[in-house]
């Protein structure tokens, strides 16, 4: 079925090249970008709400004279992606992953961000897993996906970009994300995504992750509350068909990457 699929979605591409076409950074010419795209759905949303860059980038220069970030856990990049968690499980700065009965709290970190404390209190919920993330010029995160940061689950995940450049490669599935610093977005994070940094500077996004509730749905537009069902149909394929391209090519992409990275 896969496969039959995957044929299908070639023979598109191949009969309307714009389906594919790169426009921006990146390609999209992958089966999941391209089913995701025929069928228009949507995997992100610019949110309601801009907030002040220069604080935002001052908290950020304390924060990290202060607190060397961690690498990232997961096979999916080979290094240069790194982060200081201001919410996190027993408080704990240097603490990355997420554990589902885990009692988490402010960070020692965020007492150097009231701008970015106002940021994640103002979201009317539980909050998980807020972080910022940094990936070095030149550094990769190759596709993959999570298990349940999405509108359609139980907790979903918003980003702040705080320093980026417009050699910044960012997609979900199809959807290109030229996200600009100060503006507050939602993603889709159970599909297939990926990012690379083309710049000359870091790229550090502040990203938080909530448990889903009626008031923070409210925050999200309709349209994309009203193709939940076309999600979850499209989830499935997307992932199952990265799942099969992985361990038919990743292997071979990641020790190129790897290569570079050494040579460099």
């Amino acid at each position: 079925m896969i496969r039959k699929t995957i044929r299908k979605l070639q023979m598109a591409a191949y009969r309307d090249p714009s389906l594919s076409a790169d426009m921006g950074p990146l390609g999209h010419s992958y089966p999941w970008q391209l089913y995701t795209r025929l069928n228009g759905i949507q995997l992100t949303a610019q949110l309601d709400g801009s907030y002040p860059v220069e604080p935002l980038q001052a908290e950020l220069a304390a924060i990290l004279a202060e607190y060397s970030p961690q690498q990232q856990f997961g096979q999916y990049h080979v290094g240069g992606w790194s982060g200081v968690a201001l919410h996190a499980v027993d408080g704990n700065p240097l603490e990355d992953q997420d554990f589902p009965d885990a009692t988490y709290a402010k960070t020692p970190a965020l007492e150097l961000a009231p701008t970015m404390e106002q940021i994640i209190d103002s979201f009317p919920c539980t909050k998980r897993r807020v972080r910022l993330l940094e990936l070095e010029p030149g550094r990769k995160v190759f596709w993959h996906r999570d298990f349940w940061h999405s509108v359609d689950s139980t907790q979903l995940r918003v980003h702040v970009p705080i320093i980026t450049n417009e050699e910044v490669g960012f997609q979900i599935s199809h959807q290109d994300c030229p996200w600009q610093a100060g503006e507050l977005w939602y993603g889709d994070f159970t599909f297939p995504h990926r990012v690379q940094n083309g710049g000359d500077r870091g790229r550090v996004h502040l990203v938080i992750d909530l448990e889903v509730n009626d008031k923070v749905l409210a925050l999200l537009p309709q349209t994309l509350m009203q193709q939940r069902a076309k999600r979850q149909r499209a989830r499935a394929f997307c992932n199952r068909s990265m799942e099969v391209w992985n361990h038919v090519f990743a292997t071979e992409s990641r020790l190129i990457a790897e290569k570079q990275r050494r040579a460099n």
